[in-house]
């Protein structure tokens, strides 16, 4: 039984991954409808301000092509307008660009319209027809709909990024749109002053195209985001179905190993001839060296970019040999690769052999990424060459020939990157592709036969006397590896059980007896640490192991609560202190040495205060008890709030008086009782300053908030009595110095 027990502790642990690994599928089209929903959502709560801003613009195709022709006509005579209406400089600027940029939109909105609705976010329409036959699919049907499943799913996070930026952009055009659609208003009542009203017009024009244009793209994305979700959903129900009935058969294996075998050939010819014209380009390489002088070292002459020729042709040749030696290899690792899952279908791998393969390709699969990652390098480096190369030939006062061969240079450069280190980046990921085909079918045969296996090989004999070996022994009894390992984990387990008792006492205490959530906590953790301590006697009893056992570390836990852990008894014991006297309970406001907040929660060693800002800061209540705490919500959850306010000098102090009582009387957050009041503090150096004091309740507002809405409230009320607020004034007195008389000296 024990041996049964321990290997099945084993074989949990090492499955676990596998289980990982199928709930994280099942997380991915979750997280799909997700990101749907929430698009939708977005969608939707902008929906009626679009409604709004779009009302009264005709977007019919006519309309549209009228608009154009309007503004084009505009555009014409719009000098003389402008003209006319005794423009400056600056203001003509923004007419015209104004024009310009209304005549770019209109024709944007009438292409998408007219044209293709998608745009380049386009879903490819997938051809079902050449990823096999679900009639007797084998193999190779499979692995062509996981590829096709990738790849949509690849243009699927590009496509959400453009549809998220789409709705970000409609956001900034809406908000644009109200705020010009408020100034016009304004103008139109006489409340403000526009300099340019026809200008602002068309700009608010442009706001509403530009609306209807992002809101088209959005439509528009959304539906070729909804239409490659559409597929992928097929794409994995297809999968799902042929699963079951998937064939691997000889002949298919057969098929395969030639095909690559085929393609294999290929690259040994395309090798062979690539490495002679690397001879060739070596040779004219040399020739070229041996035709420069030492001048031509250091400057650009024909010899010496005759020499860069050949130098970047030598380079393109080496890359292409290195990337067929390397596709080759590729090729012949893939032809075992198949003979493995060929293996691993047909239940024909030893439980080891499994197991290693499954490293084996999850150390294969890093290391190919990291040979992604420094091709994508390569490639950066060669286009920096590229481009110092193209900025040495447009370079002035260069001869045709010199131009010339830098101009070559570059187009060989370029060669590598196009012909070379991208079918490179092509190569990988397929590799990528079938090694992770056979991690993932490592891991479905893993079965915990086959991990029990594993653990036998280790010798059951070798791993019982391990556990059976004694650590140390007492009068009547003795404790041994085992009994130490099941008591520790009875031990832990009594921790979870401690806990889930002590929160249904607390449950209960909450509502059966109506218990305050303070209280409640107390009891549950006085109760934890008394079931804990129960539980671990019990793990000992169970075990045999005498707590005489322990006889001999009482010592050092004596020193080392003396000594390293008198700081956490400290706090330990002020926190039931804190808990019985009550001085706050849960939810109270405080202010703890400048921490402000509301307690979230009284723990045994701190005290958590969520703060203004969001932020959660535990305070130890060793410092609770040894520091001021002030309690701002213990007899009453009323606050007193303080605005000062000042008014330049000249103006009527009773009427300045009236007008912020009449501002803080109307706040709704403002409390009758204590009723608010205004006092006239102070002539200031550039002001007649003001307090306002009023109360509010702090269950129901925020200080900050309403002193910012009253600061609102206060700005346009004085704004519409002609009440200034001054900035700082300094009156400045000059005094003239007085010559004296000169005198001369007889």
């Amino acid at each position: 039984m024990r041996k049964f027990f321990f290997a099945f502790l084993i074989t949990a642990l090492l499955i676990v991954p596998s289980f990982g690994a199928e709930q994280q599928q099942d997380l991915t089209s979750d997280y799909i409808t997700q990101i749907q929903t929430e698009i939708s959502r977005d969608i939707s709560r902008i929906r009626e301000s679009v409604s709004k801003e779009l009302e009264g613009l005709a977007l019919s195709s006519s309309d549209i092509a009228r608009r154009i022709n309007e503004l084009a006509e505009l555009t014409q005579k719009s000098s003389d307008d402008m003209s006319a209406w005794g423009y400056t400089e600056e203001q003509r600027e923004l007419h015209t660009q104004t024009l310009s940029q209304l005549s770019v939109a209109y024709s944007a909105y009438s292409a998408l319209l007219q044209g293709n609705v998608f745009g380049s976010e386009a879903p490819e329409t997938i051809d079902v027809s050449t990823l096999g036959d679900d009639t007797s699919p084998d193999i190779t049907t499979a692995d062509d709909l996981r590829r096709e499943i990738t790849k949509v799913s690849r243009r699927l996070d590009v496509q959400l990024f453009y549809v998220q930026s789409k709705i970000n952009k409609l956001k900034i055009d809406l908000a644009e749109a109200s705020n010009l659609r408020k100034r016009l208003e304004e103008a139109e009542t006489g409340n403000t002053a526009i300099e340019l009203p026809r200008t602002y017009v068309l700009r608010f024009e442009l706001a509403k195209i530009n609306v209807a244009l992002s809101q088209l793209q959005v439509r528009s994305l959304r539906n070729a985001f909804d239409q490659n979700v559409a597929a992928i959903q097929r794409l994995r129900r297809r999968l799902d179905r042929i699963l079951p009935t998937i064939i691997f058969s000889q002949e298919v294996l057969d098929a395969q190993l030639e095909a690559i075998q085929a393609t294999i050939n290929e690259r040994t010819e395309e090798m062979s001839k690539a490495r002679k014209s690397l001879d060739s380009a070596n040779a004219a390489l040399i020739r070229a060296r041996a035709a420069m002088t030492s001048q031509d070292a250091d400057q650009l002459t024909t010899a010496s970019t005759n020499y860069m020729v050949r130098t970047a042709r030598v380079n393109y040749w080496e890359y292409t040999v290195s990337l067929l030696e390397e596709e080759i290899s590729y090729m012949r690792e893939n032809q075992q690769l198949w003979r493995y899952r060929y293996k691993l279908f047909h239940d024909q791998a030893g439980g080891d052999e499994i197991w290693k393969l499954r490293n084996d390709s999850e150390a294969r699969i890093q290391e190919l990424q990291r040979q992604l990652e420094s091709i994508r390098t390569m490639e950066a480096n060669v286009l920096r060459q590229v481009e110092a190369t193209q900025k040495q030939s447009a370079a002035e006062g260069l001869s045709g020939v010199v131009a010339q061969n830098l101009i070559q240079a570059a187009e060989n450069q370029r060669r590598i990157i196009s012909e070379v280190l991208n079918r490179y980046e092509s190569l990988i990921p397929e590799a990528v592709f079938y090694q992770q085909r056979l991690y993932s079918e490592a891991n479905d045969n893993l079965s915990t036969l086959r991990v029990v296996e594993k653990v036998g090989s280790f010798s059951k004999e070798t791993v019982m006397n391990f556990l059976n070996t004694e650590l140390w022994q007492g009068e009547g009894y003795s404790v041994t590896v085992q009994k130490l390992v099941i008591a520790v984990l009875v031990f832990l387990s009594s921790f979870f059980l401690s806990s889930w008792g002590s929160h249904w006492i607390k449950r209960r205490m909450i509502n059966r007896f109506k218990a305050s959530i303070t209280a409640a906590n107390a009891v549950q953790r006085i109760s934890f640490y008394i079931l804990w301590i129960a539980f671990a006697l019990i793990a000992l009893n169970i075990v045999k192991i005498p707590l005489t056992a322990f006889a001999f570390m009482g010592g050092a836990v004596a020193v080392g609560i003396g000594f390293g852990m008198q700081n956490i008894f400290n706090n330990l014991i002020s926190g039931f202190i804190v808990i019985f006297s009550r001085p706050f309970k849960v939810n109270d406001i405080v202010d703890v040495a400048g921490v402000q907040g509301v307690v979230e929660d009284i723990g045994s060693r701190a005290t958590t205060i969520k703060t203004w800002d969001g932020f959660d800061v535990m305070v130890p209540n060793k410092y609770l008890l040894e520091n001021s705490v002030t309690n701002w919500t213990k007899s009453d959850m009323r606050k007193r709030e303080i605005l000062k306010v000042g008014v330049a000098y000249g103006s009527d102090s009773r009427q300045v008086e009236k007008l912020l009582l009449d501002v803080v009387k109307g706040h709704t957050a403002v409390l009758k009782d204590p009723a608010p009041f205004v006092i006239f503090k102070n002539f200031g150096d550039s002001a007649l300053e003001y307090e306002i004091y009023y109360w509010i309740e702090l269950r129901k507002a925020s200080g900050l908030k309403v002193s910012s809405d009253m600061r609102h409230h206060i700005t346009a009320v004085f704004e519409r009595e002609g009440i200034s607020i001054p900035y700082p004034q300094r009156d400045i007195h000059i005094i003239a110095d007085k010559q004296k008389p000169h005198t001369e000296n007889a």
